[in-house]
């Protein structure tokens, strides 16, 4: 049962981790119901997530039947489009109405494009767009300067990118021996302390009282950070399509029995990312937080999963930018940091190009009237 002591939820019967990946324990200790059949995306039979795995280089979940369904019935409109030439190359197409302006496209995390693919994609972009006055196209491919070069050449301009630009990248595949290499002392360092302090991190059950005490621990660190979140009722519907897709799965790291940290990892194709995650305000020096991704790292080992993407941190380039924080943890993990793409708009009305250079103040405004973020 879960009881409130110093404003920690506890956790009694917590016993040792979980490193079978298929073997749920739930977070009072005793063993998870076994699972039934999976719900899944009524769409995903038609095979549309199998194509964007084989022919996407870094698929994304955003190009997921499981983000599809995520944004049914909201402000943004997915439409699959076939945006290959000579090859099959399906994409997530979402369109928003921007008022007074008209609808924009967004497609996001797209790979598998190389220099040569540019020209003959643009001109799928333009054939397909309907009433949009702009495309925007965000590449989730690590930078490339002849594959911009062949995007300016193509008529893309620079744009605001609505997701993160860098973020360190792990390999769990290579095994846990050569995890524990890759990673800079102190990482290793700090997963003994952790260890030494008696932390104890595992996947637990998608239970309501693990959701709403994982979402307590994200609202306790966007009030210490000051970094934004998005709110309650997003998180936990993201959170819920991809655990009923078998996609998705939470994870805690308890001291003496209390919930210290929690995440929520995210995984589609090779994949997986840390999708979102919290901790409590007074217990940074038990380093639960390292040993919650070091937990996580083994299990995705264990299945094979290929690349852990840890998300965003600053540009290792500008000290000054907010972030220094998750740049000094993440980091610890690997050794080099990934910049992604550059965003790119393909202006198809003239309005367009007041979009692009507006669209920072656009976003700015939404967020002050709305406290959420646009895209």
């Amino acid at each position: 049962g879960h009881q409130t002591t110093s404003g920690c939820r506890r956790v009694v019967g917590m016993e040792v981790p979980v490193r079978a990946v298929r073997s749920i324990r739930s977070v009072a200790g005793a063993p998870a119901a076994a699972p039934g059949p999976v719900p899944r995306h009524e769409d995903a039979a038609d095979g549309w997530d199998d194509r964007v795995i084989a022919s996407h280089s870094l698929p994304h979940f955003m190009q997921s039947t499981t983000w599809e369904r995520v944004h049914a019935g909201g402000p943004w409109h997915a439409v699959r489009r076939e945006l290959g030439s000579g090859r099959e190359h399906p994409a997530l197409v979402y369109q928003r109405h921007v008022d007074e302006v008209g609808v924009l496209e967004h497609v996001p995390r797209l790979s598998g494009l190389g220099p040569d693919d540019v020209e003959a994609f643009t001109e799928r972009v333009r054939a397909e767009r309907g009433a949009a006055f702009a495309s925007k196209v965000e590449v989730h491919q690590p930078r490339d300067e002849a594959l911009i070069a062949a995007f300016a050449a193509a008529g893309w301009l620079p744009t605001r990118a609505s997701q993160y630009r860098h973020a360190v990248v792990v390999e769990p595949a290579v095994g846990e021996e050569q995890l524990l290499a890759a990673m800079k002392t102190r990482a290793r360092s700090e997963i003994r302390v952790a260890e030494r302090n008696g932390v104890v991190a595992c996947r637990v059950e998608f239970s309501e009282a693990n959701r709403s005490r994982m979402l307590d621990l994200v609202r306790e660190t966007e009030e210490r950070s000051k970094a934004f979140f998005r709110t309650r009722e997003y998180l936990e519907r993201v959170w819920t399509a991809f655990a009923d897709d078998d996609r998705g799965d939470l994870y805690f790291a308890t001291h003496e029995g209390c919930v210290v940290a929690g995440a929520f990892v995210a995984r589609f194709g090779p994949t997986a990312w840390y999708k979102d995650g919290g901790s409590l305000r007074d217990q940074p020096k038990l380093m639960a937080s390292r040993l919650l991704q070091w937990t996580i790292m083994r299990d995705l080992a264990a299945a094979g999963v290929e690349r852990y993407d840890l998300g965003h941190v600053p540009s290792p380039s500008e000290p000054d930018a907010p972030g220094r924080g998750l740049l000094t943890f993440k980091s610890a993990f690997a050794r080099d940091v990934v910049e992604y793409m550059p965003a790119f708009l393909l202006a198809h009305e003239p309005v367009a190009d007041d979009w692009r250079r507006g669209e920072s103040d656009f976003l700015a405004d939404y967020h002050r009237r709305t406290g959420d973020y646009w895209y």
